[in-house]
This record gives C-alpha cells, structure tokens and sequence, in this order.
C-alpha cells in the first residue's frame, strides 16, 4: 500500500509562533526577540515591555527546537522568573520544568550543590543569611578581640560595617584597602584586624561547611573559572542564556553569565542604565557598556512607553541622566496632565500639600491604591506619616524586616539548620542562648565543644551530654528536646513539634505579642509541610527574596509610601517624589563626594514610575544640612535637580 504524504503548514513549530508575535509585539520588541543571537544587549526603557520582550524570547526559542533544559534565566526576584516562565509557557503550550531559572544566587546554588566535592565542600552545606553571616563575623570578632590587647579592641568597627567591607569586597573584585576606603578610610589604619576578623570568618565557614551569599556567587565564579571540565559540561548544557535586569548585576555576575556561555555564545541581556541605583551593593551600570563593546555583540532598543501619558513621557526625556546610553522615549498613551513642581515652605506644608491634593485626587474617582509617595531616605516621609496618621488615612510602608528576617523566625530556623547540618555553629550560637543561663560567653563555648566533637564523627545530641558540668548551666532541657528533634525528618513536624514542646512558652515569656508570633510559626510550618525533607524547605526558604505572609490587618486600599529604591518596578496612576531638594535628593554624600550619576538615574527612576500625575515636591528652605556644614549651598542651583527641566514641560505650583 502506498503511504499519503502529510504536509506540515505553515502555521506549525516557529513559524506559527512567529506569527504570534509579530502580531503580539511592537517592532523593536519583535527585532529583538526574532534577530538576537550570540551576545545581544537590549536596551529596555522604562515602560517598554522588557518582561514581554524576554517571554516572547523564551517562547521563540523554544519553538525553534531550543529545548527548556538549554535555556538558564536569570534574574533578580524569584517572582520576574516565575511569571516570564508561566508566560512563556502560555504562548508556546511546552513544559517549562526543565528550564533553570530563577535569582543568580538560586541558579549559583544548584550548580554547587551539583560540585560541591570539587571545592571541598558537602552537598548539604548550609546556606547564611545575612544575620547568620553577622553573627558569625561577630563571633570572629570577639575571638580575635580576646588575642589582641585593650587599646587595638577599640579600634575595631562594629560586626555590621566589616559585614559590609567584606560583602562589598567580594561583589566587586575590589582589595580590602579599596573595600575600606569606600566605606570609611579611617579604618585603613586598622587594615591588618580586619583582615585577620575576615580570616577567621572564612575559615568558620569552611570548618562549618557553610556559605553565605556573597560565597555562592564568588565560590560559583572560581569554579566555572578554574575547573575547565565543569566550565565546558554546564556552558556546553546552555545553548543560551539570558538575564533580567542588567543593569544591576555586579562584576562576579557579569563574569559568571559570560563563563556559563562560553561554549555556544548566546547571551542575551535586557536592561536599561538609566535605572542602575544600586551601586551601593557592587552593581555596575558600566556592565551594560563593557556588554556592547564585545566584539560582534548586537544592541537593540525599546523606546515605545507604554506606561506614561505624553507629558509624562516628553518631562523624563527631558532628564535621562547625563552618562546613559543614547535613547529617546516615544509615547503611545494621549496628553494628560502636565507633570507639577510643586515648591513649600517646609516639609510640613510639604507633608498638609501632599495629604490635601491625595483627598482632592479620591474625589476626582482615584483610589487610595492608585497612589504612591516615594522619597530618597526613609526620614523623608516622616511628617507625612504623621499627617496622615492625624487624618486616618491608611497608608502602608514598603520597608520592614522580611519574614525569614524576624527573630522568631530565624529562631525556628536555627533549630532546622543544625538538625541538616550540626556543624553549623552559627546556628548553635542562637539557639543555645533561648534557653535561660545560657548568655554569649557559655554559648560560644558549647558551640564550639559540640562543633568539634561532631566533626570528629560524634552524635550532636552526645556532643551536649559530654559537656562539662557547670551549675550555671542546665543543658538537659537543650538534650532533652534535640534528643527527639533529630529523630523527625519531616520539616512541618519538626517545626510543630519545637512549637509545642519548647517554642510557645518560650514567645510568651519574651514578647508581648507572642500570639501574633505564635500564628507565623504555625504559617512557617504549613509552608514547610509542602516539602519532602528539611533541607530543601531550607534551600528555598533562604534563597527567596521575600515570603510573603498574610497580614489580615493590612489594607488593600491604602496609600503606598516607599523609598525610591524599593519603588523600582513598579508604576502607579499617581506619583508624588518629595524632598527634591539638594542635599536630600540629590543626597549630601553624593554631592560631597562628586558622584551625582547614581543620583540623576534615582531621579529617573522616580518620575518614571507615574502613569497619570506626577508631582515633584521642593520645600524653600530645602533640606536642614544640604551639605551637612557646608553653608556654600545657599543661593548655589547647581545641583538642584528641578532647574534642569524646560519651563514648558511644567507646570509650578507655590504651596501658601
């Protein structure tokens, strides 16, 4: 019998979802998606379509025969990969379990996990947050302090700021001299403590088979670096790589993103300099110039803004900072209202000026919701705060401790921590002292004692009984809880079974609302019992940038107050920038430093975030210490960042 030949259309494989996304897509989303290829930069303004442009990029390869398990993400919130992940999915109707996505430290930890023999550690090495990393440099702090003499002691800066020397360092490539000096050359005098803190803080880990952050990302880089054979197996796994956000990575993430695509050259970036802010922790706005300079590299431009009306759109042309790659924004949305200066006498009338035009915006139909306050420092809105309060008007503050951050919580963590991992000191250190008699001297000491006793092979539970006897200290309740913890494998058992045994009795005696404590533990635990085994409760749980927890309290329709920085990303209908003033924004560091860049792109990303009302507030007086002593500011505009905008694209209000 003669067979009938079948012909596949047009309409099938890539073809169709070209199609798709041509129809889907602007043509410079589209020229970016279908025409990248090797090392392609794309510049993403604000409101452009940057998460659009990177789904449809994963769906395109992925019709054209790219399977998932060759593509790595990356990017810097575990929420951007989940939803361009899910998106993807939708368009091109395939099974993205296989891809590997997610934040930078989450795809460096699956890949050590993977070779962690290769450096020397376990599979199961613990991950320090960055509380767990302070304790630890503070326990090496005080174990160096008790090997130099008084007068060196008090030279020594606190555990939080050699935190920070350290993290600085390691994200930056940067020598410990350079590390001090960006944060304070006084302790440059004192180079050789901090080294040898550093010293001591390394080798706690390695001892304790622990990383913090900053080593996932640092450990990751060394090993696809100098192991040519585990470089060439991953970069040969990931046909392409691609990353959110550019603009925010630092040197070791640049470094490890062209490591990983070393073998088959696809890199494909999406950012925009124009929003880099946080150089602060070791972020690199250059990363995107050092990108285009690559030989052979393809650069691709998103203008189209989507978000803004016209007004809005002409006003940030108007200020796109000055060391920021060529671009010019185009609007799609019609005129509004004229973006506003709005000039006070203080930051009281500031504070009645933004509350009354807040009452007069619901009144005209918007909601609560619809509005945002954003400002450089935290203090800045502090009258707000209060005029707001004055007048019960619900507003909600994006800052706070994240969930995994709160005492208690880091409490029940401790207690999991040691039962994957028992060398884990750090975790001892904090447990240890819940229980009464117990201060920071004897801690360190049984810390230290079980620690050792179980690197020797000893059970951790016998390492405690083998403690001396002191009669300040009772460890048969510590025994007697641990002796049953560590027979349960399961991470929601564990975690209600230190809850009923030890943990609520130990809330109520310490915090006034331990019942609000209490219902988080109990939260904790219906989040662990979604996982098989404690350590991989633990890996995700310490890896995600935020857990969000139902706050029944909080009100939905309520009025965003932010700083700057916890505002990028997001967009409101209405948006009041406070505290234009120099000295406050630009900040008097800044200023005094020279390093106005970073400043003008905060500014940027301020007024980008408004959709319908934008109003920039400036008080006459300006800030209290614009330079802080420096008096020449008076009657000086220069770095005044209201007087760079055409008259024309403005209106100006005086508040009386």
């Amino acid at each position: 019998m003669e067979s009938k030949k079948y012909i596949l259309g047009d309409d099938v494989g890539t073809n169709k979802v070209k199609e798709m996304i041509k129809k889907e897509l602007d043509d410079e989303q589209y020229k970016a998606v279908v025409e990248s290829e090797g090392y392609s930069l794309v510049i993403a303004g604000p409101g452009s379509g940057k998460t659009r442009t990177i789904t449809y990029k994963i769906a395109y390869l992925i019709s054209a025969g790219i399977k998932p398990s060759e593509i790595a993400l990356m990017t810097f919130t575990r929420a951007a990969a989940r939803e361009m992940i899910e998106r993807a999915q939708n368009v091109c109707k395939s099974n993205m379990n296989d891809m590997t996505a997610g934040t930078f430290h989450h795809v460096c930890n699956l890949l050590l996990r993977r070779y962690s023999r290769e450096l020397g550690y376990e599979s199961n090495f613990t991950i320090l947050d960055s509380q767990d990393s302070l304790e630890l440099i503070r326990h090496a702090r005080n174990l160096l302090k008790s090997q130099i003499n008084g007068d060196e002691k008090l030279k020594l800066p606190s555990p939080n700021v050699i935190q920070k020397i350290i993290s600085y360092s390691c994200n930056t490539f940067s020598d410990l001299e350079e590390s001090i000096v960006r944060f304070n050359p006084k302790f440059l005098r004192i180079k050789d403590l901090i080294e040898k803190v550093w010293e001591i803080y390394v080798n706690e880990k390695r001892e304790q088979q622990a990383m913090d952050y900053d080593d996932l990302l640092v450990n990751t880089y060394h090993l696809l670096r100098t192991n040519q054979s585990v470089r060439e197996r991953e970069a040969s796994r990931y046909k392409w790589v691609l990353v959110d956000e550019f603009q925010d990575t630092n040197i070791v993430q640049f470094e490890i993103v062209k490591l990983l695509s070393s073998v088959h050259k696809n890199l494909f970036v999406v950012g925009d300099d124009s929003q880099s802010i946080y150089s602060f922790r070791g972020a690199r706005f250059e990363n995107v110039f050092d990108f285009s300079k690559i030989p052979g590299s393809k650069i691709f431009k998103l203008q189209t803004n989507y978000r803004s009306t016209r007004d809005i759109v002409e006003f940030i042309n108007s200020i796109i900072p000055s060391r920021s790659f060529e671009k010019e924004l185009r609007a799609v949305r019609n005129n509004g209202k004229k973006p506003v200066i709005v000039k006070t006498w203080d930051r009281l009338q500031e504070a009645g000026f933004v509350y009354q035009r807040i009452m007069e915006l619901i009144e005209e139909g918007y909601n609560y919701s619809d509005i945002a306050v954003l400002y450089r420092s935290h203090s800045h809105s502090l009258e707000l705060q209060m005029e707001l309060l004055r007048h019960n008007v619900d507003f909600k503050i994006f800052s706070g401790m994240k969930f995994t951050e709160t005492a208690h919580v880091k409490d029940i963590i401790a207690f999991l921590k040691i039962l994957v991992n028992p060398r884990d000191k750090v975790s001892w250190l904090r447990i240890l002292q819940l229980f009464p008699t117990i201060g920071k001297t004897y801690s360190s000491r049984i810390a230290d004692f079980v620690v050792n006793l179980v690197s020797e092979g000893m059970d951790p539970v016998e390492a405690l009984k083998r403690f001396p006897e002191n009669s300040r200290i009772k460890l048969d309740n510590v025994i007697n809880l641990l002796d049953t913890l560590y027979t349960i494998t399961n991470p929601a058992e564990a975690i209600n079974y230190l809850k009923e045994k030890f943990y609520d009795d130990y809330l109520s005696l310490e915090y006034p609302d331990y019942a609000e404590r209490q219902m988080d533990i109990e939260r904790l635990a219906d989040m662990a019992d979604l996982y098989r085994s404690i350590n991989s409760f633990l890996s995700e749980l310490l890896l995600s940038e935020r857990v969000d927890v139902d706050n029944k309290t909080s009100k939905e329709n309520s009025i965003t107050l932010t700083t700057i920085h916890q505002a990028k990303g997001l967009e409101w209908p209405v948006v009041f920038v406070i505290s234009v003033n120099p000295g406050d924004l630009p900040n008097y560091l800044a200023i005094n430093e020279g390093n106005i860049d970073e400043e003008e792109r905060i500014f940027y990303v301020a007024v980008t975030r408004a959709k319908d009302h934008l109003y920039i507030c400036k008080q006459r007086l300006g800030t209290s210490f614009p330079f802080r002593g420096n008096n020449i500011y008076i009657g000086n505009q220069k770095f005044d960042f209201t007087n760079r905008i055409p008259y024309e694209l403005i209106e100006e209000w005086e508040v009386e």
